[in-house]
């Protein structure tokens, strides 16, 4: 039996984040990116709200185009996200596996690599 508060405060965050994305939706405003702001460069969360609006939308290769190593890890994402969730919702220490770990590790390298790509490439 999933716990009371922790299942009150997710429907209290999954409603915040689709008041977020209503208000990101109907103003294009969203909440900037300060590493963007002040050095000039993308970090590796950039574009990840467009990804998400334009999956939304239903619109593949727009998203693709605004953060293609989440977009392909999507699954994945997704995947350890509803672990992490259910883990929380019912009290229950998460133990990642060897792949799952393995799996985390390569994203946050991929990402690494991509984001100093990304940068490359417009300083060029």
């Amino acid at each position: 039996m999933p716990d009371k508060k922790r299942t009150f405060k997710t429907i209290i965050f999954f409603m915040l984040l689709f008041g977020y994305y209503l208000f990101m939706k109907h103003t294009g405003l969203g909440i900037p990116c300060l590493i963007r702001y002040f050095f000039h460069i993308q970090c590796p969360g950039c574009g990840i709200s467009h990804m998400l609006l334009s999956l939304l939308q239903g619109n593949y290769r727009k998203a693709f185009f605004y953060h293609p190593v989440i977009f392909v890890s999507l699954p994945f994402l997704t995947y350890l996200i509803v672990k992490m969730l259910y883990g929380y919702l019912f009290c229950k220490t998460i133990h990642w596996s060897r792949i799952e770990n393995a799996g985390i590790i390569l994203l946050i390298f991929v990402l690494i690599l991509y984001t100093v790509y990304r940068n490359l490439v417009t300083f060029l």
